[in-house]
């Protein structure tokens, strides 16, 4: 039976992989791992601070970090963001789209259309429109993988999250319609739960909450990286439960 340490040996040596919220979190622990494995990483994140720990942790490890502080919100900047990549990379090997916000959990009664808003911008508009502006660099690949995540809402009706919820429920369409315009080409698109994780996007969903218990970001990275790698050449528009894939328990 394959262990999860077993399933964290997938080779990304010379891949070239971007990373959006990298600055902390799931997206930093992607990033982090994904340079440990010999990827070169163009990570994107709000926190200039927190990229440059993330640089330093890759480069620790031997790997390669090109950072860029970006907010995924600014929809005009992402055509320029191509412009100041397209000379200096020959293609992109992986886009994992991991950057998420929220302030907290609400009714939707309650919920104020800004916030609404933006919840959807940054979990749904946020990564179409991104793969949307990487296509070029992905389709310079001899294959390459697109990541989105999505949470335990994908199979389970949960309240009081709002937008949160409807785009990251909107997960699976989002990977079957990009994989279903492009079924022949050398790229995929699939989506992976990671399941509650140890972030503060968690500890303000769940405030209070004993947390002992979730795993850390970095306990389920190794899944991402089977996504990022050869060994899932064959998953096009599917689906990845991280948790269960990697045979975590969550007694939350």
């Amino acid at each position: 039976m394959d262990t999860t340490q077993d399933k964290a040996q997938s080779n990304l040596d010379q891949r070239i992989i971007m990373v959006t919220g990298a600055s902390s979190g799931l997206g930093q622990q992607v990033a982090i791992q994904a340079g440990a494995q010999g990827a070169s990483i163009i990570a994107l994140g709000r926190s200039e601070d927190g990229l440059e720990h993330t640089r330093e942790r890759i480069e620790a490890s031997g790997g390669r970090c090109l950072y860029v502080p970006f907010d995924l919100l600014k929809f005009e900047d992402y055509g320029k963001l191509f412009l100041a990549l397209k000379d200096q990379i020959p293609h992109l090997d992986g886009l994992v789209h991991c950057a998420g916000s929220l302030d907290r959990c609400v009714p939707m009664q309650y919920i104020k259309v800004n916030d609404f808003r933006k919840m959807l911008d940054i979990h749904l508009t946020a990564p179409n429109m991104l793969t949307q502006s990487m296509l070029p660099l992905l389709r310079r690949a001899e294959s390459a993988s697109v990541i989105f995540t999505t949470c335990d809402m994908i199979n389970e009706d949960q309240n009081n999250w709002h937008a949160y919820g409807f785009a990251k429920r909107a997960m699976n369409y989002v990977a079957s319609m990009w994989q279903g315009e492009h079924p022949d080409k050398p790229y995929r698109f699939n989506t992976i739960n990671p399941g509650r994780v140890r972030t503060e996007l968690f500890r303000r969903a769940f405030a209070g909450l004993l947390a002992t218990k979730i795993p850390l970001p970095a306990e389920v990275v190794p899944a991402y990286l089977h996504l990022l790698s050869d060994d899932s050449k064959d998953m096009r528009g599917q689906h990845l439960d991280a948790r269960a894939w990697l045979g975590l328990s969550c007694d939350i």
